[in-house]
């Protein structure tokens, strides 16, 4: 019950926020850009929004076969998926996603609990690295040519953004290469927690291949989601520019750490800063969210629908292991 009502408080806060924005902007003026987006850029950000969610299935894929768990890619993109479907209807619960996959690992592959919580604790903090360099680069520009927005509200934005990002992430990597304890900070510790941690000191080496490959697959999804965001720009009518879509998806990565469903509302608020900053219109960055969140509900919706089939497996197969 407690679960529930968080996830209805902050979907109420979300259609709160929603609601305030429109009202704010007017619907007229979120409408018509969208009105005006050909049919043929929502299938490219579509199949883009696809290309990133596999790019992150792969560097996952990656990671488990550095731990000698033979998992077959099909199989990893699928639980990928109804993962990312947890982390975007309920991000109020911490790690859902990642406790889910873990479990799925243990349950359906036979890999022990400790090297599938490493395997999404790697996984999670390689992403968290990649959104850290574009959310640093896209503050920057948008504290350069953001000509349309204040200079102090510039400012406070990068200061305040960046920063304590800037500063979790040091701490933690500080820790990663100190071989202090990080999965302790989230769960209790006991022995199992010390072999996860053992899992993740040993992918994160400096002079380790393995870990800047990582990082690289990181990257990667990271540039998908800049070349979606240019798209959009470019199919709005704003032009070939290139560095506003950092910034925007800097922004986007912003509004993914707040835990409403969708970023329903804050997203939408983040982009019309941003957006306006830049001269493309405060509405036209409220349609950008409203179009890119579209691409995801389809994604997942489908993970929803895998988490269904893998919960009812999952309850058939304790049935008949407990007559």
């Amino acid at each position: 019950m407690k679960r529930l009502f968080l996830f209805l408080a902050t979907l109420l806060v979300g259609f709160l926020l929603f609601g305030g924005l429109i009202s704010g902007l007017g619907w007229q003026e979120i409408w018509k850009p969208l009105s005006a987006f050909p049919f043929f850029g929502a299938l490219i950000v579509f199949f883009l929004t696809g290309v990133s969610l596999l790019i992150g299935a792969f560097r996952w894929y990656f990671i488990l076969q550095k731990q000698h768990c033979r998992v077959s890619f099909s199989a990893t993109w699928k639980t990928y998926l109804a993962g990312f479907s947890l982390l975007f209807f309920v991000p109020v619960f911490p790690f859902a996603s990642e406790i889910f996959r873990a479990s799925y690992l243990k349950e359906h592959h036979a890999i022990d609990l400790p090297r599938g919580i490493a395997s999404v604790t790697i996984d999670r903090i390689l992403e968290v690295t990649s959104n850290l360099f574009v959310v640093v680069a896209g503050g920057i520009i948008f504290f350069l040519l953001g000509e349309h927005i204040s200079y102090s509200l510039r400012t406070l934005g990068v200061i305040g953004f960046i920063g304590i990002w800037f500063l979790l992430l040091f701490f933690l990597y500080i820790r990663i290469f100190q071989k202090k304890s990080i999965i302790r900070l989230f769960w209790k510790g006991n022995e199992s927690t010390q072999e996860t941690e053992q899992e993740v000191f040993r992918f994160f080496q400096s002079r380790s291949p393995f870990l800047w490959q990582g990082i690289c697959f990181s990257l990667g999804k990271s540039f998908v989601g800049i070349v979606r965001a240019w798209i959009v720009i470019l199919f709005f009518g704003k032009g070939f520019v290139i560095l506003p879509a950092i910034t925007i998806q800097g922004f986007y990565y912003l509004a993914a750490l707040v835990p409403i469903p969708g970023a329903l509302g804050f997203h939408e608020a983040l982009q019309a800063v941003a957006f306006g900053a830049f001269g493309f219109g405060a509405g036209t960055g409220a349609a950008f969210a409203l179009l890119v969140r579209t691409a995801e509900v389809l994604f997942a919706v489908a993970g929803l629908v895998l988490l269904f089939h893998f919960s009812l497996r999952f309850l058939k197969h304790t049935m008949f292991r407990f007559p």
